[in-house]
């Protein structure tokens, strides 16, 4: 690590091995090169972070200000970090307060849709874990994490699913798109699962006291009360598992009740999912 004066010309060099990086926030590239221009950007110990092979790692932002500003500035260069270290990808680890799971996807070649692909994975962590009722809107995971996981999973295989998933969202505003990503990914995989989606998509309630009748009941109450939030999501995915299990045994339900507070009641062996 060095304290050094970088120039614009420092920067342009460093900046040509960027191609990987997140997209630039033009704003606050302008933000940084005022404060440059106006002498109260301070010297604060951040660094610039390149790589063994010349990548540039962190500092993007900084370097473009300095190029739009024209200033030379004091800043630390820390030159010939590892490119990965234990097999992850050094890049996505840092900065990762700036960084979301879609940027490190982005950075890590998953073009398309990287927002679903982050879904996917946040939801099949969760439900996996058994902890979709405690993390109803997914799984917290770290950047390095969500890529090698989409990495495992394949990324042709989640773009498959996502598609099935955004087909049926687009028939019914009742569920959001996360919901149905992860019902393509737990319903396809069971007995009629395929088509109890179609109906709650369709909104086929069938007859009086059919599950898919009685779901798409409640979640049009959840549509009237203009309510969301983690009980709602809580909800939803309660009514979905217990009307899929009320109609794979045969079973009415003329009024779905759901009890929020309690664990949810996988469709079968929830181990399966892992296979």
């Amino acid at each position: 690590m060095a304290r050094i004066k970088m120039t614009v010309e420092r920067a342009r060099q460093l900046l040509e091995n960027n191609d990987h990086n997140r997209k630039i926030t033009q704003s606050r590239v302008l933000e940084y090169a005022k404060e440059m221009t106006n002498g109260l950007w301070l010297y604060n110990g951040e660094s610039i972070i390149v790589s063994e092979s010349g990548k540039l790692l962190d500092g993007q932002h900084r370097l473009l200000a300095i190029i739009e500003s024209g200033v030379e500035i004091d800043i630390e260069l820390v030159e010939n970090v590892p490119d990965s270290d234990g097999g992850v990808d050094t890049f996505l680890t840092i900065n990762t307060k700036n960084r979301s799971n879609v940027d490190a996807l982005t950075i890590a070649g998953f073009k398309d849709r990287p927002q679903h692909v982050a879904k996917l994975m946040s939801f099949k962590e969760a439900f996996n874990a058994k902890k979709l009722m405690q993390k109803a809107s997914g799984m917290k995971l770290l950047n390095h994490e969500v890529v090698e996981l989409a990495r495992e999973f394949g990324e042709d295989e989640a773009i498959r699913i996502i598609d099935k998933a955004l087909n049926l969202a687009v028939r019914t505003d009742l569920l959001s798109v996360p919901f149905w990503i992860l019902g393509v990914y737990v319903f396809e995989k069971l007995p009629g699962g395929d088509k109890f989606l179609e109906d709650i998509a369709d909104g086929q309630s069938g007859r009086d006291g059919e599950p898919v009748s009685a779901y798409l009941n409640k979640l049009e109450d959840f549509k009237r009360t203009g309510h969301g939030g983690n009980a709602i999501s809580k909800g939803k995915w309660l009514g979905m598992f217990k009307a899929y299990k009320a109609r794979v045994n045969g079973e009415e339900i003329k009024i779905m009740r759901l009890a929020i507070k309690n664990p949810l009641d996988y469709p079968t062996d929830w181990k399966s999912y892992e296979d």
